[in-house]
């Protein structure tokens, strides 16, 4: 019976034993915290920024063109006849100075020429200096015969004064007034031939002068026999050989000048305009009725050549605007100029500038103060910004981009400012008014007030 009694006992801790750990894990559950709820600021994503600032920043525009030599020179025979000369290194591709005599045209013909001018100007002078000689003998003569025609009519008249007394016959008075009339006729000649004497020299002085001018022409000509480079020239093409009987309006050689050369580069439109703009800024406008000149902009370039992987640079300044925009490209041509410097010529480090050289060409307008953000920053027409771990989405007008900036025009109503924490992560979405973690981009945490006060 005992037995009996301690099967059922123990069938009756078995019902409770159940019922006993339910209550101890329920109370275990109760007994536990729940797990804490985030805030929004600690799920809200993260982003680096950047602040706004006022940066040194100058426009760059990049173009291309061809070189090519700012001199050209042609050589055209003024002159014909035979090439008797012909220098040594007159050869296309060779380089040869300022003054170097290149061809000599036989001058032996154009010499008598000049030989003929100069004795015709020699007889011209002298037939003036004859005629200047016969002025003044005429004149003396006039005094001469004007003096003797005076003592003539005084002894015409004591005769005349004789006869009425009877001391000399009628006929003696009449052979002195006849040799007074004739006295007369000599003293009317000379002065007849003394007014001709100015028309006779002018005859004389316009010889002369048709004499010395052929004379200058002779001169000229004989000079055109030779050849003469007019500046320090590289030879591109050679049309006399020696011995060889050239007609006028020959080419005879064909140059560039070695020094100077330029380089029509073509840039787009807007990158023109943006770049004179930013040039202009800060300028008072000029009324002095000058023409326009974009030299006065003082604009630099950097002229660049790639061969491989390899990039040779000069130095160039803008000196004149194409006449016209290019109608296919919508391209304005900016002439940029350069000079080779042929002293420290180095083929290797420092080599020229040659004709038809593609290069790119980066002109660059003059520094100036203003407002920018990291390209980066720039979605558009707008940059988020972070204020109070709030994203903001402000309006943004880029003036131009340089160095991986963007200079913003501070003109823009409700745009950002200095000192702003410009988000350059790129963010999706990105909603005005969504709360974000902001970080700087140097390391710098940037905490919210709530933040720093726990």
């Amino acid at each position: 019976m005992i037995s009996n009694l301690l099967k059922a006992g123990n069938r009756r801790w078995l019902a409770i034993f159940p019922l006993v750990g339910f209550a101890i894990l329920v109370v275990l559950i109760k007994a536990k915290s729940g797990p804490g709820l985030k805030s929004a600021l600690e799920i809200a994503p993260l982003v680096k920024v950047e602040k706004a600032q006022i940066r040194s920043m100058q426009v760059v525009i990049s173009g291309y063109g061809r070189a090519e030599s700012k001199e050209t020179w042609q050589a055209v025979s003024e002159v014909s006849g035979r090439v008797v000369f012909r220098h040594k290194d007159l050869e296309r591709g060779a380089m040869l100075p300022k003054g170097t005599v290149a061809l000599r045209i036989d001058p032996v013909d154009y010499q008598l020429k000049l030989a003929q001018a100069k004795s015709d100007l020699n007889s011209a002078k002298a037939d003036a200096d004859r005629i200047a000689l016969n002025k003044n003998k005429m004149t003396l003569s006039l005094g001469l015969e004007k003096s003797r025609l005076k003592i003539q009519k005084k002894e015409l008249k004591r005769k005349q004064g004789l006869v009425k007394k009877g001391s000399v016959s009628r006929s003696t008075v009449d052979q002195e007034q006849s040799n007074v009339y004739a006295q007369e006729q000599k003293v009317l000649d000379l002065e007849t031939s003394l007014k001709l004497i100015p028309n006779d020299i002018e005859v004389a002085q316009a010889k002369i002068q048709v004499n010395e001018s052929r004379l200058k022409e002779a001169q000229r000509k004989l000079a055109k026999t030779e050849i003469v480079i007019p500046f320090d020239a590289r030879i591109t093409e050679v049309g006399g050989e020696l011995e060889q009987v050239v007609n006028q309006q020959t080419v005879l050689i064909k140059a560039n000048h070695i020094g100077a050369m330029q380089i029509p580069a073509q840039f787009s439109f807007s990158d023109m305009k943006q770049l004179v703009q930013q040039s202009l800024a800060g300028r008072q406008r000029d009324n002095s009725g000058r023409f326009p000149d974009i030299r006065r902009l003082n604009l630099q370039a950097d002229i660049k050549l790639y061969s491989g992987d390899n990039v040779q640079q000069w130095a160039g300044v803008v000196t004149r605007v194409g006449d016209s925009i290019d109608p296919q490209g919508n391209t304005i041509a900016l002439i940029v100029e350069m000079e080779n410097d042929w002293r420290n010529f180095d083929p290797i480090n420092n080599p020229p500038v040659m004709n038809d050289m593609f290069v790119e060409v980066n002109v660059k307008a003059k520094a100036n103060q203003v407002l920018s953000v990291p390209s980066a920053a720039v979605h558009g027409e707008s940059v988020y910004i972070v204020q109070d771990n709030v994203l903001k989405v402000k309006p943004v007008v880029v003036l131009f981009e340089s160095g991986g900036f963007a200079a913003i025009d501070q003109t823009l109503a409700n745009t950002i400012v200095a000192n702003d924490a410009v988000i350059v992560t790129d963010l999706l979405p990105a909603i005005d008014g969504m709360t974000i973690r902001a970080v700087f981009n140097q390391g710098t945490s940037h905490e919210s007030k709530e933040e720093q006060a726990q």
